[in-house]
Formats: C-alpha cells, structure tokens, sequence
C-alpha cells in the first residue's frame, strides 16, 4: 500500500515550522528524495553526509536516514534476527515517509538490494514521491582495507564476511529500481560525487 500524508496546513506555528523563504522558495517546496545503496564500505554514509551538506548550502532543509542508525536504535547488529531486521526495514521506510510528509528532503542509505529491503522502502513513500537512486560501488579490497581502518566497524572486519556481503551484492545488481547514477567510490571522490548529484536535481 503507497504511503499517505496527513494534513498539517495551518500547524507549523505551533511547532516552529515556516514557509520556505529564499533560494529554498524559489527552488520549490516538494521534497526530494535521494536512495544511496551499494555494498559494505563503498562510501554510502560519506556520500549521504556530503551531499546533505549541499543541498543545505543550496537553502534545503535536508534529513539523512541511515538503516544502520535505526538498527543500533535496538541494539546493533550483534544478535539481531532475521525477522527483527525486517521490522528494521519497515520502521525505516516509515521514517524516510514521515519527514517526506513534512516537506524535508531525505537523503535514505543502506543496503537495498533484495525485492524485500527495497519494498520496505518504497511502499512506505507518500503517494507521488519520485526515488532518485544513486548506486555506489567499489573494490574488494579496497572495501577491506576501509573496514579494517574503521573503529567502528565490527563484524565487516572479516574477511569472509565481506567477501560474502560483496557477492551477494554483485548478484542482486541487475534486481535493483532503475538508477539515476552509478559511481565507483575507487575512481571518485565522495566530494565529486555529491557536487555532481546536486548540481543535476537542482539545475
């Protein structure tokens, strides 16, 4: 079922909100959305961080939503379950489709790529809503290199594990929505990446 928005026409004062004014006004009130997808380390948060960064430069009032950020909400990923990760999908979709309602632009990154982790995204969406999907890839190795690099990580630091998530990646490609862009994060900078997607959704 496509998602729905309720009214709050005559509502934003008593929560602070306000009409658009300036380059925000003039660029449009309808919100964007913005899908980044790719494997494991292939610049999926650092991309969504940059680009917010743009259109906010741009007078756009931006939410990044990260699937990751909803799984810690539970407690990471260390014993959750199938079935525990599929609410996951769902409550994150419902989140993208909540600040979509209130006009904010959402920039949403994970890793959708099964039919199941991309309907828990779309059939969330407010009626209308058009995903602009941005598909990021890089290297094996490269990606390995990055894990093992990064505090924070915890399980991709194997490299089994890895392996296995950049596999199942490359097969489920072919599945994934129709892209607006593609970039290999080993030949572009996150910086370029997030000029260049702007630039085309706000020429």
């Amino acid at each position: 079922m496509i998602g729905t928005c309720r009214a709050i026409d005559g509502h934003g004062h008593q929560y602070g909100w306000s009409a658009p004014t300036g380059r925000r006004a003039r660029l449009g009130t309808i919100a964007l959305l913005v899908v980044i997808t790719g494997p494991i380390a292939s610049g999926k948060s650092t991309v969504a961080r940059l680009l917010a960064a743009e259109f906010r430069r741009a007078g756009r009032c931006v939410a990044t939503v990260d699937i990751d950020d909803t799984v810690e909400m539970i407690g990471g990923f260390g014993t959750i379950t199938d079935e525990r990760f599929r609410q996951v999908q769902r409550v994150h979709g419902k989140l993208v489709a909540s600040w979509l309602c209130q006009g904010i632009d959402v920039i949403a990154h994970g890793p959708f790529y099964e039919p199941r982790e991309i309907d828990a995204l779309l059939e969330a969406l407010p009626h209308g809503t058009n995903p602009n999907w941005l598909v990021l890839d890089t290297t094996y190795e490269l990606a390995l290199d990055r894990v093992q690099a990064d505090p924070n990580r915890d399980l991709s630091k194997d490299p089994a594990i890895l392996r296995l998530a950049y596999d199942r990646a490359e097969a489920l490609r072919p599945g994934l929505p129709p892209n607006r862009w593609t970039y290999d994060t080993s030949e572009v900078t996150g910086e370029q990446i997030a000029a260049d997607v702007a630039g085309s959704l706000m020429e």
